[in-house]
């Protein structure tokens, strides 16, 4: 069997093809699997927390509780949901749980795990947000301090004031009478 160069060249580009299709779906089934995983690992992670909660006195709520919210960019208004783990309450507050199990997400000094919770924050308003690890299995409230922000200051300074004009007017209704 004599192969002259065109047949020898189309050997080699039909097994080059071959081999990129079976290196193709050998990554994407390792991919997938991972993925399942990373799932399974957070399903489990969630289930171990509902019982972490509860032992810590913690009510739960709501679980996988989801909230619509919009952003508005120039003109065009976006919706996009931002969905948290849980919604506990505890001697009457309310906080926002985050389960996290990986190894490097758990810790607030993460950036995304902290604009993850900003976002919660934001959206839900609670009364903190809890970082529930379950590396290690323990859970640590973030509180953002956005407190001094000009416009709550603003917000109590009138309330002040009109806690003042409302007590001065009481005080003349109860002294002079209804006339």
């Amino acid at each position: 069997m004599n192969l002259n160069n065109q047949e020898i060249l189309i050997l080699i580009l039909t097994g080059s093809v071959l081999l990129i299709c079976i290196f193709v779906k050998f990554y994407d089934l390792v991919r997938v699997k991972k993925i399942r995983k990373r799932f399974s690992k957070g399903r489990k992670a969630e289930k171990a927390a509902e019982k972490i909660l509860t032992r810590n006195g913690y009510a739960i709520i709501d679980v996988q509780k989801s909230k619509p919210l919009l952003v508005t960019i120039g003109d065009k208004i976006h919706r996009y949901v931002v969905r948290i783990d849980y919604l506990v309450r505890k001697r009457g507050k309310v906080y926002v749980v985050e389960v996290k199990s990986g190894e490097k997400i758990p810790y607030i000094t993460n950036r995304e795990t902290r604009r993850q919770m900003l976002e919660y924050y934001l959206a839900f308003q609670p009364r903190g947000i809890l970082l529930l690890n379950m590396k290690n299995k323990s859970i640590s409230e973030v509180r953002f301090q956005l407190e001094n922000t000009p416009g709550k200051w603003l917000n109590r300074i009138v309330y002040f004031i009109l806690g003042i004009i409302f007590t001065y007017f009481l005080q003349y209704l109860l002294r002079e009478g209804w006339k």
